[in-house]
């Protein structure tokens, strides 16, 4: 659907009837696209933005500043709009969205030494990591990973990294049209009766039954969980004389990759 103006769209967004917002950007918009984005960033800054400019009439200054108003992806012009590459960006400025909520719903639950780790998995979703990959981006082993989730009573690495999909998949079929099979593709599940499955096994309901309640929150609630009874495994553990794998794990910040850094 299209809009006028902000104050049109504003009511659509804020009761969650518009996925994602793209907002048009050329030399005579320019002035009025970034009020339109910096509304929009104040007034729900987990909303979907994605600007859509003409790099042929903006300067390199003009794109910075869209770039710095809160946008999830920037568009140009005759590059990126083809339409399966557009498709894309709309479902990564969405999916990038959720992942920012998450972070800020449930980061504050998490040691500071994991939150990057819980941050870049929230961002990487949409690709199949493994272990190997995740604990490479750190530069760090697997192993070391796996002690410092340990060390800091997590869930262990495999376990913890599906929370994170699980968590993103939630957020998304909380929203109007998306099932199952359209939420597995977009974070690259096998299927979605994969995905099915993988709700049931760590949330212990099904979708429908998770439906009920708000699957988003039905999920968040069933992690928060996950967390806290990891929490008490790892401290029965020390209460009973077995050490954990890592008595002084480090901050994993020391070594987030570079793209994940700051916000």
């Amino acid at each position: 659907m299209a809009f006028p103006d902000t104050a049109t769209a504003l009511p659509s967004i804020l009761r969650g009837e518009v996925r994602c917002t793209v907002v048009a950007v050329d030399a005579s918009t320019v002035d009025s696209a970034l009020t339109t984005l910096r509304v929009l960033q104040h007034a729900v800054p987990t909303h979907a933005v994605v600007a859509w400019c003409d790099r042929r009439t903006l300067s390199t200054r003009q794109l910075l500043d869209v770039a710095q108003a809160g946008v999830a992806e920037l568009v140009l012009r005759d590059i990126d709009d083809i339409r399966h590459v557009l498709g894309r960006i709309l479902n990564s400025a969405t999916q990038r969205s959720f992942a920012l909520a998450l972070e800020r719903r449930i980061g504050a639950d998490l040691p500071n030494a994991i939150r990057p780790l819980f941050r870049f998995l929230l961002e990487n979703v949409h690709q199949s990591l493994d272990v190997d990959q995740v604990s490479a981006a750190f530069g760090i082993t697997r192993q070391t990973l796996r002690n410092r989730l340990i060390g800091h009573r997590m869930p262990l690495p495999r376990t913890f990294m599906t929370w994170c999909r699980l968590l993103v998949a939630g957020s998304l079929l909380q929203e109007r049209g998306h099932t199952l099979d359209t939420v597995a593709w977009q974070l690259d599940f096998n299927s979605g009766h994969h995905l099915g499955t993988a709700l049931r096994r760590y949330t212990g309901s099904g979708v429908e039954e998770l439906r009920v309640t708000g699957i988003a929150s039905a999920v968040e609630s069933a992690f928060r969980a996950a967390l806290a009874s990891a929490h008490a495994d790892r401290k029965s553990n020390r209460h009973h004389g077995e050490p954990d794998d890592d008595e002084s794990p480090a901050d994993l910040g020391a070594s987030l990759p570079a793209h994940s850094a700051g916000d």
